[in-house]
């Protein structure tokens, strides 16, 4: 092989890289190992009970998800390769960098290695449950870029529940092998139901606000292609006002979190829900209500991706 196609070979990968977002797979996989590591396996050693899954199993179901997200991803630029020639021309990878049918095929080979890894785990814990559950997110996955991405508000619930999932669904994963095993940390249920529950009330609503952010950042390209979302229905002042109203539900959430964690043997992490993501919370609302230009939301989007990694960075904190 010579130099010149080795080279090729080394963008086009990088560029398949990018179609699938990396980083934002390496951000799931980072959930994955804390919700497992940080709250999981932490109050069964706690509670003294067994983990009833291995690690080796724990990471394929994993890996599973992974690679369904990725197909997500691919697919999401396949069918939104004309909107994003108006709003993000810069950033196109399907038919500039790669052939556009490559989204499609990626959708469709990851999407199947996701599927027949997680039967296979299923498989061998013989639970049908969990795997429904994973033909379930395969589905929304689907949906989500064919259907639902262009219509009010149900697009955003879609992202915003897989977002969730990502918290709840190891939890699943747990508790269903857990019954099936009689493996149930009894004494910790309740206070690992609720770091679980908590971080997934928190990974909905602001994943919601900054879908919400993300259709008044790309406004431009989805009003050309008749999408339907709260900025273009209702307008961006009552955009923002939402995304106001969801980042005070955060707030109020993140005060009663920290009450809680106050009132137990989690005072470091609750001085960090006290003094930095509720601070942090305010600035983001700060940042709405100031926000105008396509640059001032595009920075917004990125601050609340930063927001949501101090979130999850807080799971430390549980083992300290």
């Amino acid at each position: 092989m010579d130099g010149q196609r080795l080279l090729r070979m080394v963008k086009s990968i990088g560029n398949f890289f990018k179609l699938i977002r990396w980083l934002d797979l390496l951000f799931i996989a980072l959930i994955f190992f804390l919700v497992y590591q940080q709250i999981l396996t932490h109050f069964y050693a706690l509670d003294g009970t067994a983990m009833p899954i291995s690690t080796l199993e724990y990471i394929l179901i994993s890996l599973s998800f992974i690679l369904m997200s990725a197909a997500g991803y691919a697919l999401n630029d396949y069918y939104d390769y004309g909107m994003d020639e108006i709003n993000k021309p810069d950033k196109l990878i399907l038919h500039h960098k790669l052939p556009y049918k490559t989204g499609l095929y990626s959708f469709i080979i990851l999407i199947t290695l996701g599927i027949i890894l997680s039967f296979y785990q299923c498989l061998v814990w013989k639970n049908g449950e969990i795997f429904i559950i994973y033909l379930f997110i395969a589905a929304m996955f689907w949906f989500y870029s064919t259907k639902y991405k262009r219509e009010l508000i149900i697009g955003n619930i879609i992202i915003s529940l897989i977002a969730a999932l990502t918290i709840i669904l190891p939890w699943l994963i747990i508790i269903f092998e857990g019954m099936d095993a009689h493996l149930l940390p009894v004494s910790m249920w309740k206070t690992m139901n609720f770091f679980i529950f908590s971080y997934a009330f928190l990974s909905f609503f602001i994943t919601f606000a900054r879908e919400i952010v993300k259709d008044i950042q790309d406004i431009e390209g989805d009003k050309a292609y008749d999408c339907q979302n709260i900025p273009i229905k209702y307008g961006i002042k009552t955009a923002k006002n939402v995304i106001t109203i969801l980042m005070i539900l955060i707030l109020i959430g993140l005060i009663y979190i920290s009450v809680r964690l106050f009132s137990s043997a989690y005072n470091i992490m609750g001085y960090f829900f006290a003094l930095v993501l509720i601070p942090f919370g305010i600035y983001i609302i700060i940042m709405t209500l100031k926000s105008k230009e396509k640059s001032q939301w595009k920075n917004l989007s990125d601050t609340m991706k930063v927001y949501m990694l101090a979130g999850i960075l807080s799971m430390i904190f549980i083992t300290i």
